[in-house]
């Protein structure tokens, strides 16, 4: 194992990065290359990429795991590349999932944990080699992680309504028979964004839109990070059409509710959702996914990810039969709790360009 730090680690992300996502189908679009690309161009001056690899005896890469080291005051802060906006983080390649590839990410990061950085990994999937190798290192205060659980939806397409309960198809029906009234007298457009041009213009829209439905209040704890600053629009333009979306729902030309979506085969990830505050009466959200839904559907999509659920979501997301998984976030406890630095973990030195 060696990590590659700055320079070292853009250039072997612009260099091997694609080839390795390509080979690793269970990656998502938060590992894609245009994705992670898009948010190291975006780090602060303290911060430096970070690229983990595990090579085989040839020196062939067979899984790397992007991380950030941020030097934030006299600490060093270690995070995977594009947390928070990240849903799902993970090592990309052909071997990403091995369990001995795994063991060895946990113990670079137990290594700089002992170190005294602070390592703060989520996102993980619950059941994957590298989340079980953390959580196994807990609880604190014995262990070195803290850790916790965030559920996760994702649903099939195309939407089983007869499939539901009663009273979720008569739920379903209700805001139907709601939206097909409106189409009588006013004017209902849906749309889904197809190039760079359309996709950054209807971002401007929906964090406008975001901005307006948490204007008087915070949005909850765990929620979507919040769009509009800046980096989005670099971010999305780096994605661009292959890799992102925004589909969209207006009433006499209003867009009442917008979603960010990444794509990968056939599965789309909802990034960020907004409403309209002035419309939730008419649940613009619940009409949006159902023309969601049928649209990914005729594309020939199977799921759609609804990513992690924060409290007060669950009602929502069971509204449409999720299949529901855990992600981890572990964070390591401070050194000197844990004992000093045992001599059989690493203490892996970057390479610098």
């Amino acid at each position: 194992m060696r990590a590659l730090e700055g320079a070292a680690a853009g250039a072997f992300m612009a260099s091997s990065w694609a080839e390795l996502y390509r080979q690793d189908p269970e990656a998502t679009p938060y590992q894609s290359p245009s994705w992670l690309t898009g948010w190291a161009q975006q780090l602060p001056s303290t911060a430096r990429l970070v690229a983990v690899l595990c090579e085989d005896a040839g020196g062939q890469v067979l899984a790397a795991l992007p991380l950030v080291h941020d030097h934030e005051g006299s600490g060093v802060r270690t995070y995977a590349l594009s947390t928070p906006m990240g849903e799902y983080a993970r090592a990309v390649g052909p071997a990403a999932e091995d369990p001995r590839l795994s063991a060895s990410f946990a113990r670079y990061l137990h290594g700089l944990a002992y170190q005294g950085h602070r390592v703060e990994i989520a996102g993980l999937p619950a059941a994957g080699h590298l989340a079980r190798h953390l959580a196994a290192s807990g609880p604190a205060p014995s262990g070195l992680w803290r850790t916790t659980v965030t559920d996760c939806a994702e649903i099939a397409l195309p939407l089983a309504f007869e499939a539901m309960s009663r009273s979720t198809r008569r739920d379903h029906k209700r805001r139907q028979r709601t939206w097909d009234e409106l189409a009588t007298s006013r004017t209902v457009t849906y749309h889904r964004t197809r190039d760079s041009g359309e996709l950054l213009s209807a971002y401007t829209v929906l964090a406008r839109l975001h901005a307006h439905r948490w204007a008087s209040h915070t949005p909850p704890a765990g929620a979507p990070h919040t769009p509009g600053a800046p980096h989005w629009q670099a971010v999305l333009k780096q994605c661009g059409p292959s890799t992102a979306f925004i589909a969209t729902l207006a009433l006499d030309g209003e867009v009442v509710a917008a979603q960010l979506c990444l794509t990968r085969h056939r599965r789309a990830y909802s990034v960020v959702p907004a409403i309209h505050p002035n419309y939730k009466d008419l649940a613009p959200g619940h009409a949006l996914l159902r023309h969601l839904a049928q649209d990914l559907t005729c594309a020939g999509y199977e799921h759609l990810d609804l990513g992690r659920t924060v409290p007060g979501q669950h009602a929502y997301k069971n509204q449409y039969r999720p299949r529901w998984s855990e992600t981890l976030c572990a964070v390591s406890t401070p050194a000197h709790d844990c004992g000093g630095v045992p001599d059989e973990l690493p203490t892996p030195q970057p390479q610098q360009a």
